[in-house]
């Protein structure tokens, strides 16, 4: 199965995905962070903020298609 690379500190092998969700808030007074939740088989939570417009920031959208490839690929 394939490893991902969610961010520079964070590479997980996309068999033990559990599943996979999105996480909006909306704050009143300041700006909303998206987060994409990764929960693991063995109920490691992680959680990795949506940031593709800082140098080196995450683009969550391309690793929930990482993700999603990767178990396709493998039938799951």
């Amino acid at each position: 199965m394939a490893m991902v690379r969610v961010n520079r500190e964070l590479m997980i092998n996309a068999a033990y995905v559990s599943h996979v969700k999105w996480d909006r808030r909306q704050y009143i007074n300041a700006p909303g962070d998206s987060m994409l939740v990764i929960t693991m088989a063995d109920g490691a939570v992680h959680r990795v903020r949506h940031e593709p417009w800082l140098m080196g920031g995450t683009d969550c959208y391309a690793v929930e298609r990482e993700i999603d490839s990767a178990l396709a690929q493998a039938g799951l």
